[in-house]
């Protein structure tokens, strides 16, 4: 029988699915979302399980973030939520 032992605990912690992050110029950044436009954003990564990522600085709770942002989008870029 495996022991699991627990490594780290936090609460409310801010976080983004890493498929919004990206590099940028040696930094990590998303594109929040702003009034239906793309806004390049950089930000401080905490940790990460490969699925989520602790946000330190950059953003802020209850904000809209581009998931797969892919080449097309870039800072300005109008944006749309899909279902």
């Amino acid at each position: 029988m495996a022991r699991i032992a627990l490594l780290d605990h936090a609460t409310d912690v801010l976080q983004v699915p890493v498929a919004a992050l990206f590099r940028r110029g040696g930094e990590w950044a998303v594109f929040h979302v702003n009034d239906n436009r793309a806004k390049l954003t950089r930000v401080d990564v905490g940790r990460n399980n490969g699925r989520n990522a602790q946000i330190l600085s950059g953003i802020e709770a209850g904000e809209s973030v581009v998931l797969y942002p892919g080449e097309q989008v870039e800072d300005g870029a109008r944006v749309r939520q899909r279902d």
